[in-house]
């Protein structure tokens, strides 16, 4: 007999939900002690819940609430409604659903069908609390991910309208506003010399030098260290004259493009992305890039995207914050393939003009911080010149470049991250092999 009390109730717990579940389940049982010992096992974990006893009722439930569900716990062998007909109409609601499935049968056949259905998991009863626990949170990590996506998705949209919006109100305001610009240049270059290592450290070091000239009976003691000091800053100096003929090549050049599909593009930019896991532990930090399977195409310089690409894994690296994620997200918005880099900071940094809208920070010599110089390494150009070379890159390929501040609300407390996106146009259809 189906207990009364447990149908169509919800069940919450008086204790705070599961760090970061950021979701409720619903559990579709009609047994009642399955039902009594999922309830148990959601309380002890803290994690919000609903139950039904039928596919019937499920579905009835989800199209007249306004609740969203992190994710579903579904019998196989249900009255009125049995659980694979209850998945396949849940699939045609919600694509993305993330599902368990819970049932006595052990047939691989069986399981093969249900998981051709896109389950997530599959659970043989009897149930522990150690397999229900680990399945629960591996699924409510994933439904996190998918919804973090989709908030990015969102915001790509508003980000890519208002930036084509930028572009044409730039270009109308370009003539008055070059005398600013050109002042506001020269400041961050004066800033850029002036601190850490490189011109400013040259001329410090070349000082130090000319005074231990005067003092004969140290000065041979002492010079070998602080040549050794010179010659290490003459490197940072040639890589930063380096950097800037780079950029400038970049903006001369009329780079030759190739037709790439973007799941190829997207494989060649994790490949890439190794070159900063050296230096990952050392903050702490682990790299997450999201699926991504639709097949479009786009024309691009290859190795350029790539350097551009690499480009924003430094900047996110060297300003985010130790120990918390770089997010790579790949997806289509309005016509483009949009690439974005996310990582978390510890303060907000002002990266756009609130009076224009220009973005500050890809303004030659522009520099928000100080230089980081644990990856001069790493550093192709140098002097706040990185993210000048990213737009300038995008803009080749007819493509737009934006970085700007969001608001992280996928974790307990909300936290300031930073999203660069590079969106490149997509091709509207394959070149055809002559």
């Amino acid at each position: 007999m189906v207990n009364q009390e447990l149908v169509g109730v919800s069940v919450k717990s008086s204790a705070q939900p599961l760090s970061g579940s950021g979701g409720k389940l619903l559990i579709l049982e009609d047994n009642p002690d399955s039902s009594s010992l999922y309830e148990y096992y959601c309380k002890k974990m803290n994690i919000p819940f609903d139950l039904e006893v039928n596919g019937v009722r499920a579905l009835e439930r989800i199209e007249s609430s306004s609740t969203t569900y992190a994710a579903y716990v579904v019998d196989l062998f249900m009255p009125e409604q049995d659980g694979i007909t209850f998945v396949t109409r849940l699939k045609e609601i919600d694509p993305d659903a993330i599902i368990i499935i819970q049932t006595s049968s052990d047939v691989p056949d069986k399981i093969i069908e249900v998981m051709k259905l896109g389950v997530f998991d599959y659970l043989i009863k009897p149930i522990n609390m150690d397999a229900f626990e680990k399945s629960i949170r591996l699924a409510l990590k994933a439904y996190n991910f998918k919804h973090s996506k989709r908030q990015v998705e969102k915001i790509n949209r508003d980000v890519l309208r208002n930036q084509l919006e930028w572009l044409t109100y730039k270009e109308s305001i370009r003539k008055s506003d070059e005398s600013s610009i050109l002042i506001s240049t020269i400041k961050s270059l004066s800033t850029s010399f002036s601190q850490g290592s490189g011109l400013g450290a040259l001329v410090s070091l070349l000082d130090l030098l000319k005074l231990e000239e005067s003092n004969k009976e140290t000065s041979e003691q002492k010079s070998s260290g602080i040549l050794n000091l010179l010659f290490s800053n003459q490197e940072i100096v040639r890589k930063q004259l380096d950097g800037l003929s780079a950029v400038l090549s970049i903006a001369e050049q009329n780079p030759p493009m190739t037709q790439i599909g973007t799941t190829d593009l997207r494989d060649i930019l994790i490949k890439r992305a190794d070159i900063i896991h050296p230096f990952l532990s050392e903050r702490e930090t682990r790299i997450r890039f999201s699926s991504f399977k639709n097949k479009h195409y786009v024309s691009i310089n290859k190795e350029l995207i790539a350097i551009a690409f690499e480009e924003l894994l430094l900047n996110a690296l060297k300003y985010g914050r130790e120990q918390s994620y770089l997010d790579i997200y790949f997806n289509i918005v309005e016509g483009y393939f949009c690439i974005t880099v996310k990582n978390t900071t510890d303060t907000r940094q002002e990266l756009i003009d609130p009076e224009t809208g220009e973005i500050l920070v890809t303004r030659p010599f522009y520099r928000l911080l100080p230089p980081v110089e644990h990856f001069v390494e790493l550093e192709r150009y140098g002097l706040g010149l990185g993210l000048t070379a990213v737009e300038l890159i995008v803009s080749k390929h007819r493509g737009i470049f934006h970085i700007h501040n969001v608001a992280d609300h996928t974790r307990d407390q909300v936290e300031n991250s930073v999203m660069a996106e590079m969106f490149l146009p997509l091709d509207e259809s394959p070149e055809r092999a002559s």
